[in-house]
């Protein structure tokens, strides 16, 4: 990639990183995102059985929800930390030039198309 594409990569990185921060700090207590601090907000809906049921599937979809958000969110970062080091595009399985077209549709990716179909 040269260094245009990498520069749009890693814009689009930001973009993604802000908004995931942004849901995390949304459904969770903090007011400010810290990934070491993070709890899921407890929704309180009732005191009868059925309200208690309602409010475990939902915190248990929220904690589902919020761990995602938080590997997406270290996969962005590894990835910003590569492109900072010059060290972006490279497969950390292989050692190869991992696909532009794959970098651009996927800028977190950490390998090849050859060695991600492997798994």
């Amino acid at each position: 990639m040269d260094s245009n594409e990498v520069q749009q990569v890693k814009d689009k990185l930001l973009v993604k990183k802000e908004r995931i921060v942004k849901q995390l700090e949304e459904m969770t207590q903090e007011k400010i995102f810290n990934k070491d601090k993070v709890q899921t907000k407890w929704q309180d809906v009732g005191d009868k059985d059925e309200d208690n049921a309602v409010e475990v599937a939902d915190f248990q979809d929220s904690i589902a929800l919020e761990h995602s958000l938080e590997e997406n969110l270290e996969r962005i970062e590894k990835a910003l930390t590569q492109i900072d080091k010059g060290a972006y595009g490279v497969c950390e399985t292989c050692g190869n030039a991992i696909e532009a077209d794959r970098l651009i549709a996927l800028p977190q990716a950490t390998q090849c198309m050859s060695c991600s179909s492997k798994k």
